[in-house]
């Protein structure tokens, strides 16, 4: 028995050894699979400038850069929108641009009137839960009143907001424009 377990335990460790260079060789060659992979990714997203008529590409993994010229006339022929637009001459970037500003303003304002909202219900608790007269009529009472004001004109804001979310979508709705450009 003594003779079998001898030769059985550095085979095991031969095994284990290749087992661990091999896991060793690999996670190298993933690592550099990975480099390239993100310089190939940083050539692909390198950054165009357009001046005066001429293409500049400046690729991020390079301090070369490497001038181009083009017509004038080609560079505006890539601005014109290239898909359907509407009566006004617009297309689906732009309304989907004004109704991403118009939803971020009115849930600003939303987001404002919660917050005046909550802070008037929480100077109203410690009104209530103040014992001496000062605090309570002198400190708390103007605050509140002060609060209570910005809170309405916060609400007037939001209603203008959501007012004007729904005169975009009618001006969508004029100009010939599918609905499907207002979401």
């Amino acid at each position: 028995m003594k003779t079998k377990s001898k030769t059985v335990r550095p085979a095991m460790f031969g095994v284990i050894f290749l087992f661990l260079f091999a896991l060793d060789c690999s996670a190298q060659t993933l690592a550099d699979i990975a480099r390239r992979e993100r310089e190939r990714q940083k050539q692909l997203h390198s950054t165009v400038v357009v001046a005066s008529g001429a293409t500049t590409t400046t690729a991020a993994s390079t301090s070369s850069t490497t001038a181009v010229t083009t017509p004038p006339a080609a560079a505006s022929r890539t601005a014109a929108p290239t898909g359907p637009v509407d009566g006004k001459g617009h297309d689906e970037k732009y309304w989907r641009q004004q109704f991403d500003k118009a939803r971020d303003v009115a849930k600003k304002a939303d987001d404002k009137v919660q917050l005046l909202d909550l802070k008037v219900k929480d100077l109203n608790t410690q009104l209530l839960r103040q014992s001496d007269i000062y605090n309570r009529e002198y400190r708390l009472g103007p605050e509140i009143a002060e609060t209570q004001k910005q809170l309405d004109d916060a609400r007037k804001e939001a209603d203008d907001a959501r007012k004007k979310l729904a005169d975009l979508e009618d001006e969508l709705r004029r100009s010939g424009g599918p609905p499907g450009w207002a979401r």
